[in-house]
């Protein structure tokens, strides 16, 4: 539950859909171990099911499984006459996720805007969990090194290249 907060709050504030990483944490809900690519693995996937603009609901409700979702546009781009596999498809999102970046760097946002929410640095009342400022801090490094982006959070020229971003 960690992640779904991880938006710049100066546009939208937490943002769920992003990144719903509630199922996968299930089996292991208190830890910071293997969030960050969590995070981003589910973020690339939404980005390119939202660019097929369709609803939210559709990808849970329909098959009961986004992955399978995802199966499924790819199999209908590809009747369209697209040729594209799964790697291509996420790493579609991936661009998408590095665009918008980019456009929230030009717009002034780094790492500072990159916050949770001061409830999650204070202890649950349930369990005591809490995250604090250097377990953030160790999980936004991960993020932005699996990103390809810089200590600040501004993509890398590599990755920009890699992805065919032509600034």
């Amino acid at each position: 539950m960690v992640w779904l907060w991880l938006t710049p709050r100066r546009i939208a504030g937490g943002d769920h859909l992003r990144a719903w990483t509630i199922v996968a944490e299930l089996d292991d809900p208190f830890t910071i171990t293997g969030k960050a690519k969590l995070t981003k693995e589910l973020q690339d996937r939404n980005s390119a099911l939202w660019s097929l603009i369709g609803c939210d609901n559709i990808p849970g409700n329909t098959t009961g499984d986004p992955a399978k979702f995802v199966d499924l546009s790819i199999k209908a781009l590809n009747t369209l006459g697209w040729k594209i596999d799964e790697e291509k498809f996420l790493e579609a999102g991936e661009r998408i996720y590095n665009l918008t970046r980019l456009f929230n760097v030009r717009e002034g946002f780094s790492r500072k805007d990159d916050q949770l929410p001061l409830r999650f640095r204070k202890p649950r009342e349930d369990t005591g969990w809490k995250i604090t400022p250097a377990d953030f801090d160790k999980m936004l490094d991960e993020y932005y090194a699996i990103r390809g982006w810089d200590h600040d959070g501004k993509p890398t020229k590599e990755t920009l290249e890699r992805l065919k971003i032509e600034r």
